[in-house]
């Protein structure tokens, strides 16, 4: 039953495509050039740190200093670094990172889910730039938008850790050896490109959702919301309504979109699920947009300007050559790891 679904699926998408070829052509040029000049730059020296970084011993002045907080979040050993990149780096890093924890047998198949739905966030990066500058027209909104989903985190990281009985005695593997950085170098640029594929792809699906959506009839306003929660970037939209969605729009970003799951599933490679993952995550969404409205009449109508009636997000940056020279690289990199390996055997 289900291939004739996937055949059924795959043959309206095709015919979808070859109907509307230059609206598909376009969101997959403009997938291409997000990925060039902004991913890949953006992500890539983050997700090598990342990766050594989920290899390393946490020195024992972090555990020392961190133990309140571990005692009563249940943030001990290599979960400490996990949480504290995935809230700086950005969506794929905690689940990238996640992962290479279920790889290394620290946590089990079983406990990974439930470490990466709070080990998730888009980065400040993202929010006070993307969403508080550029949606909202004011970075301090951004920066209140950042301080509630790490709260949300850090509350569902107490909660989950304690009703799922999450827990790490080791450390690290001490047997192991550590990840060197052509490795990392590697390995980050192999997620990258999965990451990217995704990307690419979903842009066309994003096209065949937005076609869907507008045959409903729906108001616009539901319409823009419809289309973040499928494509996080999608979010600048909502800041031409003003305040009336903006804790809506904190949950949004907070549960990440649906593009964001299908790059955590690449990445994770059926290390663990991702759809528990993603359900686990929809509370934590909600409370992210829940503290946000909380937290947000604290602030003077002074500190929080008129918001920005902006219709559109614009990025011109130029990072074509130097992205395709750091791909090269990576393929260089590659090419020598693998020379390496087959001269060892």
């Amino acid at each position: 039953m289900k291939s004739y679904l996937k055949t059924i699926a795959a043959l309206l998408a095709a015919v979808f495509v070859i109907a509307d070829m230059q609206s598909i052509s376009a969101a997959v040029s403009q997938a291409l050039s997000r990925c060039v000049n902004i991913i890949i730059p953006s992500l890539f020296i983050m997700m090598i740190i990342s990766r050594i970084l989920a290899d390393l011993k946490v020195p024992g002045f972090m555990k020392r200093i961190f133990k309140p907080v571990g005692y009563i979040t249940g943030l001990n050993g290599q979960l400490l670094p996990v949480f504290l990149m995935s809230n700086i780096g950005g969506f794929p890093i905690g689940a990238s990172m996640t992962a290479q924890l279920v790889k290394k047998g620290v946590i089990s198949e079983k406990q990974a889910p439930v470490v990466a739905s709070y080990c998730f966030s888009s980065g400040p990066a993202f929010l006070i730039g993307a969403v508080g500058l550029c949606a909202y027209g004011n970075k301090n909104i951004g920066s209140v938008m950042l301080i509630s989903c790490v709260l949300a985190n850090l509350a569902a990281c107490t909660v989950y850790n304690k009703l799922f009985k999450i827990r790490i005695e080791r450390y690290s593997l001490d047997s192991e050896k550590s990840i060197g950085i052509a490795e990392a170098i590697a390995d980050s640029g192999m997620a990258l490109f999965k990451m990217c594929a995704v990307i690419v792809a979903f842009s066309a699906v994003g096209v065949i959702c937005e076609k869907c959506v507008k045959l409903l009839g729906l108001s616009d306003k539901i319409s823009d919301i419809l289309m973040s929660v499928t494509e996080i970037t999608n979010i600048e939209k909502l800041g031409a309504y003003g305040g009336s969605l903006i804790s809506v729009s904190t949950a949004i970003v907070s549960f990440g979109g649906l593009c964001v799951w299908l790059q955590n599933a690449a990445l994770v490679n059926k290390q663990f699920s991702v759809i528990k993952t993603l359900l686990l995550r929809i509370p934590i969404a909600a409370l992210s947009g829940l503290l946000f409205k909380l937290m947000f009449p604290i602030f003077s109508e002074d500190f929080m300007p008129v918001y920005a009636n902006i219709s559109e997000l614009t990025v011109n940056i130029d990072n074509f050559l130097p992205s395709i020279c750091l791909i090269i690289m990576i393929f260089l990199t590659i090419d020598k790891k693998r020379f390496a390996f087959s001269k060892e055997v």
